[in-house]
């Protein structure tokens, strides 16, 4: 693990368990068993580090949506293979994951504002696979981005029962992901009866 990789590692932590406004360099440094001085080499100050956490989380995130879409598969493969993908990385990467959603907006830095198309474009390609739904008619949406943010809060609330350990611990989470990702989709789907 390199240097800045062992400092983003050690402020994910320290950002996790005790908030962004006792995420010191020193704190940092002392965590990652380095002088605060070698930070700067990476980072101009904290809030650059926060916003390099955030980026490239929502980077790994896109990226793992980007590689699952397949526009040879039919409408609602597409839509389950992202929830599923989306489920796994926030499962694989729960620090990441909580970084991207769970770092509340009075501490964060001014977000840039070129980045926040950077963030969208995460929910646009989700859009994308609606609205073709939607040219299909295979779903009646008004507007495939409110129906994108509508599925994505859904699936983060999956996502949060799982990793805050709020499941009952009867329910085997496998089973769990499996219904909640099925009813999330068919809430979606237009249901036709026969004429």
């Amino acid at each position: 693990m390199s240097l800045r990789e062992e400092i983003l590692e050690a402020s994910k932590d320290i950002l996790i368990k005790d908030g962004f406004g006792k995420m010191s360099m020193r704190r940092i440094a002392r965590r990652a068993d380095v002088t605060a001085t070698s930070i700067y080499l990476y980072f101009k100050n904290k809030d650059d580090l926060l916003l390099t956490l955030i980026q490239e989380s929502i980077d790994d995130l896109k990226a793992a949506l980007e590689d699952v879409i397949d526009p040879s598969k039919d409408f609602i493969q597409q839509l389950e293979d992202m929830a599923r993908v989306y489920i796994r990385f926030a499962l694989n990467h729960p620090k990441e994951y909580e970084i991207i959603y769970m770092v509340r907006p009075e501490e964060m830095p001014k977000y840039p504002r070129e980045k926040f198309n950077e963030v969208r474009s995460a929910y646009e390609l989700l859009a994308d696979i609606i609205d073709r739904g939607r040219k299909e008619n295979l779903i009646e949406v008004d507007d495939p981005l409110i129906s994108a943010y509508t599925i994505w809060a859904q699936i983060h609330g999956v996502v949060s029962v799982i990793i805050n350990k709020r499941l009952d611990t009867r329910i085997p989470y496998d089973k769990f992901i499996d219904q909640a990702v099925d009813h999330i989709i068919k809430g979606f789907i237009i249901h036709k009866t026969p004429a």
